[in-house]
């Protein structure tokens, strides 16, 4: 009976410092120990300003993915067809330019037999859409069937390619096609 007395008496007295370490900082802000070789730094902060020790901006989950993803060799001769037309319009839309450096925004991640699987560095919009399906229609294709995500075409005598965007996804940004 003792014992439990006692571990009742213990819980109390740790939530009872928690509670009063808690109510210490203010709500809403934090302190950053920044580790210096003479002594330690403590910089206030708020909830919504940036930690002293990661000046760089948390990246989303399409930038996470992006940046994962490596840039497969095509071995299809018909890939590499598709992707001799396909590509250089991505790279149009998707390549940045950041202080006078063009960022590559297009990275082809899979081939598997007659499909390509296209990973872009920023969400894929109706706007960026249709850029590339006209620029497509600008470079000989047809445009056979589509809606929202998914367009049928045809580029040249019987070749016929279907694509799909990730459109407005903010987990993934590509787009896969068919040929």
């Amino acid at each position: 009976m003792k014992q439990i007395i006692w571990t009742i008496i213990v819980l109390i007295l740790i939530v009872f410092g928690i509670w009063y370490f808690s109510a210490r900082t203010p709500k809403g802000e934090f302190n950053t120990i920044v580790p210096n070789s003479e002594q330690n730094t403590v910089i206030p902060e708020t909830e919504n300003s940036t930690p002293a020790t990661n000046q760089t901006a948390e990246k989303t989950p399409i930038e996470t993915a992006f940046d994962k993803a490596k840039d497969v060799t095509i071995q299809g001769e018909k890939a590499k067809v598709v992707d001799g037309t396909l590509r250089p319009i991505l790279k149009s839309v998707f390549d940045k330019t950041v202080d006078e450096q063009v960022v590559n925004g297009v990275k082809m991640i899979d081939e598997f037999g007659s499909m390509l699987t296209y990973s872009l560095i920023s969400k894929v919009t109706e706007q960026e859409r249709d850029t590339v399906m006209n620029a497509l229609v600008s470079a000989g294709a047809k445009i056979i069937d589509g809606e929202d995500r998914i367009y049928t075409i045809q580029k040249g005598l019987g070749s016929s390619w279907v694509i799909t965007f990730y459109l407005n996804n903010n987990q993934k940004s590509g787009l896969e096609i068919t040929f």
